[in-house]
């Protein structure tokens, strides 16, 4: 486990509370929050009431095969196509009940979670993730929310 120092802890307690007052301001809206990985998802789910993990809401709900193709690496297009269509079909929004992922679900605002290539980079480097499938998932992230024609709040994680 990283320990975080004093001041990354409060800028995280920061953030944490910025995204609760906007979710707070929109509690009669359907809400997706959405980012690439490494942009924070699992902390604020994990910190916020009646937050929702897409994975949570998709994944039990999927084939072995299903699961096993959308999990392969190299992140690809036809990969993000298929995990959207499978998640525009299997998880529901509801009201008051913001769902974190990194699909553009049908709801009424999207809140983009958006992240500097420096941070992200060091965050992917961290997880051990590649930072080349985080980038190319924010392109198709960025694509999907402006064909939604969803209003969008972008929150900036740094």
């Amino acid at each position: 486990m990283i320990k975080l120092s004093k001041e990354l802890q409060n800028d995280k307690e920061s953030l944490i509370r910025k995204l609760m007052e906007i979710l707070d301001s929109n509690k009669d809206k359907r809400v997706v929050v959405i980012g690439t990985t490494c942009t924070g998802k699992s902390t604020f789910v994990k910190n916020i009431n009646c937050a929702k993990d897409m994975d949570d809401l998709v994944f039990p709900k999927l084939s072995k095969e299903e699961r096993d193709f959308v999990c392969q690496n190299p992140w690809t297009e036809e990969i993000g196509r298929t995990m959207v269509k499978l998640a525009k079909e299997r998880a529901k929004v509801e009201v008051g009940k913001p769902v974190f992922g990194t699909i553009v679900l049908d709801s009424d605002l999207v809140i983009e979670l958006t992240i500097s290539d420096k941070l992200l980079a060091e965050r992917a480097a961290l997880r051990k993730v590649s930072f080349e499938d985080a980038k190319n998932m924010q392109i198709q992230i960025k694509n999907e929310i402006k064909k939604s024609n969803i209003p969008v709040i972008e929150f900036n994680v740094g």
